[in-house]
């Protein structure tokens, strides 16, 4: 543990109201109690409170920002705004873009509107750092996750004299929108990311084959890597955890098998194929339920498939990352998709497939990437071609088929891998090593300082 007298003051700026970013929070915890100093800074949101004090002592502050996408249109008057948003079909007070695929006129405004969403990140960059170094201006060192913190953390620590660390969760020019965007504009992003991130003072990564790929482009020593475990759940029971919550609360027949899909509902997760393989004859054979517990832009989406078919489709409210295991793992299997469309998806590791591991769920996961390599190497699920939702129904199929025997010893070794090598103790040191080598570098520095510094009294030379 470092010394709390020496501890950094650490302040992780996030993209979010932080109501369920696990990886942050358990970033936050560990530094915490490691000796440092922890504050975080979110965005603010409807009913929630400015400050809060969450478990482990930490800090929490959201701040206010414009984070409209017509916010690129200032200084423009606001009735001029709303004109240009109007022939964009933007809706002026709109802070993300809607996922519905654009359609007819919508195939020419559709550029100009990610272009305006672009501009307007950029554009809060400096409203952003203000804020920032107005909540914390204590900050040694800042942690940034999202490219869009990236720069507001570089600039942020340039005014205070301290560093930053960026965290690779994801490749972000390979991911998303982002990677559909004009090759221009990658490219430009591309560029100021890696200019970026080369002043970090460490860098992690989520992945073996993220942190190759961001040290090959960004030239820049290896990152740390970090995956994104959760802790040890129940260590004292080696098998699977019985739980029945799904169930329970969503009244379900206890002989159903249940499908459970956790966390954003975002395009490119395969969410709307697995909702079109529960029409396959082998799911409705097995009377399968497919449950949704998350938010994001899919939801209307699944909401109206629930609606039209509430026997096979259920939504369910998110819940904080430290009450989620016990949700999954009274889960038949899980769900992860992720289909391989991008370089990001490819490369990966998302929470939700270690999240079912440690709860002893077997997963369904996307077929060439690095997720189905590691499901193969440790036998806890089945890799399927997202694309097709035949091949989900038969891939979710051979694990809620199997012989009861089968599936039990499926599910022991999920929670075997979890607990040996997929826990957040297992893989968190090179996190606390990271930071402990930034505060053992900032305190030569400070001595150095100090012995060039003259005695008091002493004749300037």
């Amino acid at each position: 543990m470092a010394d709390a007298d020496h501890g950094l003051h650490v302040t992780l700026v996030v993209a979010n109201t932080f109501q369920f970013d696990s990886r942050q929070l358990r970033t936050a915890g560990t530094l915490a109690a490691d000796g440092h100093h922890v504050r975080i800074l979110a965005w603010s949101g409807p009913d929630l409170p400015t400050e809060e004090v969450l478990p482990g002592g930490l800090r929490l502050t959201r701040i206010t920002l414009d984070r409209r996408i017509s916010s690129a249109l200032r200084p423009l008057p606001g009735g001029i705004r709303r004109v240009i948003c109007r022939v964009l079909g933007l809706d002026p007070e709109a802070v993300l873009l809607s996922p519905e695929p654009p359609r007819g006129i919508d195939r020419l405004r559709h550029p100009v509107r990610r272009l305006l969403e672009v501009v307007a990140n950029a554009r809060r960059v400096g409203p952003w750092a203000d804020a920032v170094v107005a909540a914390a201006p204590e900050t040694e060192v800042f942690h940034a996750k999202a490219l869009i913190v990236l720069p507001v953390v570089r600039e942020a620590a340039r005014r205070l004299g301290g560093a930053f660390v960026y965290d690779v969760a994801d490749y972000h020019t390979e991911a998303a929108r982002l990677a559909r965007m004009p090759g221009v504009v990658r490219e430009l992003v591309r560029r100021r990311e890696r200019d970026w991130a080369r002043d970090a003072a460490g860098t992690l990564a989520v992945s073996e084959p993220i942190a190759r790929l961001v040290q090959q482009r960004w030239g820049i020593a290896p990152p740390v890597i970090l995956m994104n475990c959760p802790p040890a759940w129940h260590p004292e029971t080696p098998g699977p955890v019985p739980s029945d919550l799904v169930h329970r609360t969503a009244s379900i027949d206890g002989d159903r098998p249940v499908i459970l899909y956790q966390g954003g509902y975002s395009v490119d997760r395969g969410i709307e194929e697995l909702v079109t393989a529960l029409d396959e004859p082998v799911l409705r054979d097995l009377r399968a339920v497919a449950v949704f517990m998350g938010f994001g832009r899919l939801e209307a989406f699944l909401r109206e498939r629930a609606a039209a078919t509430p026997d096979r489709v259920i939504v369910l409210p998110p819940v904080p990352p430290d009450e989620l295991l016990p949700w999954t793992a009274s889960a038949d299997v899980t769900f992860v998709g992720q289909p391989p469309r991008t370089l990001n998806q490819r490369y990966n590791l998302p929470n939700k497939l270690f999240e079912s591991l440690m709860a002893g769920v077997p997963v369904v996961v996307s077929a060439d990437n690095e997720q189905c390599r590691l499901t193969s190497a440790e036998q806890v699920g089945v890799c399927v071609d997202i694309d097709s939702p035949s091949a989900i129904a038969d891939g979710l199929a051979r694990i809620l088929g199997a012989p009861r025997v089968e599936q039990e010893a499926l599910r022991q070794r999920c929670r075997t891998a979890a607990l040996e090598r997929y826990s957040w103790e297992r893989n968190v040191a090179g996190l606390t090593g990271l930071y402990r080598d930034i505060a053992g570098g900032r305190s030569a520095q400070r001595e150095a300082a100090s012995r060039d510094r003259p005695p008091p009294g002493a004749a300037p030379r």
